[in-house]
């Protein structure tokens, strides 16, 4: 009878244990838990309680060792990355697994923070093609998530999104909110640095509030920083500073020196822009007693602003010193974001010194490096992923090439008092145009998505965006084939911002759901009818002639004015408003897209609720 007591008590300590090893592995894989305190000792706690004869638990504590190697110091990184390839050594017979491609992705973050972002981007690459290859989900958006951040850190925000936006859709799939939560926040950053930092303003306040009401004060004060960065950009400077500030105050108290010297730089930063040189100057001056060479993400821009500091104080000999190593610091981590302030700033320096060659080789810096940053805005996939979260209707592409405008401006008017450099910059603009029409033609398809994201959109159960793109191209593929008609209906609704305003989103996602069940009924069997933004929609009409498809829109107007909308709201009548365009054998579905796209616009302009043809 003891004995079996005592059995049943060891049994109990064993479930009891189990319990304990799967609540600590739950901690690090939602990730809500910020102290690296805690975890190092939830790790120890693991050893512990993990059997060495329990090989798949054990396994799954090798990445925790390597995520959570010391990574702050020089030394501390390399020992980081030497710790990751010892592990990847010691378990490369199980290749391709989880395992490896979660030493993988350890290792490529450790490259990536000791400034190496090619070894970074190379581990990251592998990483995720062997995720792919193992078929795991979170691992994919791991991946792709942390390759996202850094190509958006470098300036390439196609290929950024390009990986964001997939991870978001996978992380609120395995519903992992946190990460979705930080991801978001780098799709955010994505939009700040690209151009449009209200945007990204508008996501991180939601962050910042879910932050503080789980009380993840230190994740909310990495989005504090954000958002100060954003209302940076937006010219919002003392609003800026007084973030940044706050900022400061909780890394110090923190005693995070690292972290501290990091939010000093961003405020001398503003300083700067309000005015405050001496304080900069006495900002940077506490700052550079810790950002050593090493931690060149900051120690780029400490130089910078230093550069800066030291032309407004008329030492533009000193000025110039500082942004040599501001621009080999930012070499060092690829920032090309970084390097273009370089450029600007060392042709205004080479200006006051009166070396207007060094200038002019400075200026043709920038413009080269500007070309490829815009080459990279450039993409067809910028416009989709902003319609994928409703940044509106201004189109990435234009937005580059109005910012690229002003730069030529500004440009133009600082060669005026030299004719041959005048003549110099002309050429190298119509170089530039050549370069951005060449690439705009050799556009390589769009990459395949990750192949099981769903087709139909949530809210309507429509065809969504991709969905409706991809059957809009076969069925002009088959129209060019048999010489046969296509026609495109493009519609949304009138005034559909006010109804969000005044009579709140519940109501505007009903006003959509109707839109969809009338237009899908009045369309025929062969017809799709697609949502392709926030109250955008498409209706593919194979075989459809223009005439024909204009009837179509004319009925569809009017069976959208004539619905029930007291139904929704006593105080609700929605109209639309279409355009109408018929295949002409355009090459591309984009051509034919931009003229259904003009023709909705007649719409708008000639008072709503009508259609017009293009």
């Amino acid at each position: 009878m003891c004995f079996a007591n005592n059995t049943v008590s060891a049994n109990a300590n064993d479930i009891n244990n189990q319990q304990r090893i799967d609540h600590l592995f739950d901690i690090f894989d939602e990730g809500e838990e910020g102290d690296l305190e805690k975890l190092a000792g939830y790790i120890i706690e693991l050893e512990t309680l993990i059997p060495q004869e329990d090989l798949k638990q054990q396994e799954k504590l090798i990445p925790l060792h390597c995520w959570y190697h010391p990574s702050e110091t020089s030394e501390e990184f390399q020992q980081a990355i030497k710790h990751a390839e010892d592990l990847m050594l010691r378990h490369q017979k199980s290749y391709p697994s989880t395992l490896h491609t979660e030493l993988l992705l350890c290792r490529a973050s450790h490259y990536q923070y000791s400034g190496n972002p090619k070894q970074a981007k190379l581990d990251y690459d592998a990483a995720i093609q062997e995720a792919y290859q193992i078929e795991n989900l979170r691992l994919i958006a791991d991946g792709r998530s942390l390759r996202g951040a850094m190509l958006s850190y470098e300036g390439d925000y196609t290929g950024a999104l390009e990986d964001l936006i997939p991870a978001q859709s996978m992380y609120e799939q395995l519903k992992l909110n946190y990460w979705a939560r930080v991801n978001l926040s780098e799709i955010a950053n994505s939009y700040r640095r690209f151009g449009d930092p209200q945007m990204a303003l508008s996501y991180q306040e939601k962050l910042e509030k879910a932050y503080l009401d789980n009380n993840q004060l230190m994740d909310a004060i990495d989005i504090n920083t954000q958002i100060a960065y954003s209302y940076e950009e937006l010219g919002k400077n003392e609003l800026a500073l007084a973030r940044f500030e706050k900022s400061y105050h909780y890394w110090n108290k923190q005693d995070k020196p690292i972290l501290t010297a990091g939010a000093g730089v961003d405020i001398a930063g503003v300083q700067l822009k309000l005015g405050q040189v001496d304080a900069a100057i006495e900002t940077l001056d506490n700052a550079e007693k810790i950002i050593t060479k090493e931690i060149d993400g900051l120690f780029s821009f400490m130089k910078l602003f230093r550069a800066q500091a030291a032309l407004l104080k008329h030492q533009p000999e000193q000025a110039l010193s500082f942004a040599q190593e501001a621009e080999t610091a930012f070499d060092v981590s690829n920032n090309e974001r970084g390097l273009s302030q370089v450029y600007t700033l060392r042709n205004k320096i080479y200006l006051v010194l009166e070396d207007y060659q060094s200038a002019h080789e400075a200026l043709s810096d920038y413009l080269q490096l500007h070309l490829k940053l815009d080459q990279k805005s450039l993409s067809n996939r910028n416009s989709e992923m902003r319609a994928r979260f409703n940044t509106g209707k201004i189109e990435s592409e234009n937005q580059t090439l109005q910012a690229l405008q002003r730069v030529k401006e500004q440009e133009l008017k600082v060669l005026e008092k030299n004719k041959e450099l005048q003549q110099v910059i002309i050429f190298l603009v119509a170089i530039i145009l050549i370069i951005m029409t060449f690439y705009a033609a050799k556009q390589v398809k769009r990459k395949q998505l990750f192949k099981s994201l769903a087709l139909t959109d949530e809210l309507t159960q429509l065809a969504n965006r991709r969905q409706t793109y991809n059957l809009a191209k076969d069925y002009i593929e088959q129209a060019r084939k048999d010489n046969t008609h296509f026609s495109l209906i493009s519609f949304d609704a009138d005034h559909f911002k006010k109804v969000n305003d005044s009579l709140g989103h519940d109501i505007g996602d009903k006003v959509l759901v109707l839109m969809a069940e009338v237009s899908r009924k009045l369309m025929r069997k062969s017809d799709t009818v697609g949502r392709v933004g926030g109250e955008e929609f498409l209706v593919l009409l194979p075989g459809a002639n223009e005439q024909q498809a204009k009837e179509i829109a004319e009925r569809l107007v009017n069976k959208i004015a004539d619905a029930d909308w007291q139904a929704i709201s006593p105080e609700l009548n929605q109209t639309i408003s279409a355009g109408v365009s018929q295949f002409n054998n355009e090459n591309k579905l984009e051509a034919l897209l931009l003229r259904v796209d003009n023709a909705l616009y007649q719409a708008k302009s000639a008072g709503r609720n009508c259609v017009k043809t293009v």
